[in-house]
């Protein structure tokens, strides 16, 4: 029983010794600070100056649709996309563009990423998210092997006023590495 006392206590000296001696704080990230709010400053996978908190969960099983009475598999990945209303005013619309790359198997160098398996696809989808709620929709894209990234271009508001993405600063989500499994 001593000995083990002894082997646990040499264990955590090294620990709380940096841990009483560290005063620096981890780093953080640069684009999560440019002009966004404290709420989508926490969500790390989001970048640029964006009027709404973002969240993108990737499906994890394909989507079974029904055609003309025979089950049929879509034809791409699909992305849950949470939309964190930040304003007062209601969201009824938004245009994203969809990253990614294609369904062909193809090989990418270890630095970088070839262009040409690169796709882009831009959606438009009907929201109704209210001012501080949340609101969701599945973004699909066909013919896509798999989803890198999610910009937001615009959102239309109820009230008919747009917000449109900063060239400089684009809004965009990169999509979770964890799947969703079965849905809500």
């Amino acid at each position: 029983m001593r000995f083990a006392s002894i082997s646990f206590a040499l264990l955590l000296a090294p620990a709380v010794a940096v841990a009483q001696s560290s005063g620096s704080q981890p780093p953080v990230r640069e684009a999560a600070r440019v002009n966004q709010s404290p709420v989508a400053a926490l969500l790390s996978n989001v970048t640029g100056a964006c009027p709404v908190g973002l969240r993108a969960q990737r499906r994890g099983m394909p989507n079974m649709v029904m055609t003309d009475g025979k089950a049929q598999r879509e034809a791409g990945p699909t992305v849950r996309l949470t939309v964190n209303n930040l304003q007062d005013k209601n969201i009824v619309g938004a245009t994203v563009r969809v990253r990614g790359y294609g369904s062909k198997p193809q090989l990418f160098p270890i630095q970088g990423v070839s262009p040409a398996g690169k796709m882009t696809k831009t959606v438009s989808l009907k929201l109704n998210v209210a001012g501080g709620k949340n609101g969701e929709a599945d973004v699909t894209a066909e013919r896509f092997g798999s989803i890198s990234r999610i910009y937001l271009e615009s959102m239309e508001y109820a009230d008919g006023t747009e917000w449109h993405a900063d060239r400089e600063q684009p809004c965009s989500v990169e999509p979770d590495l964890l799947m969703l499994v079965a849905s809500r």
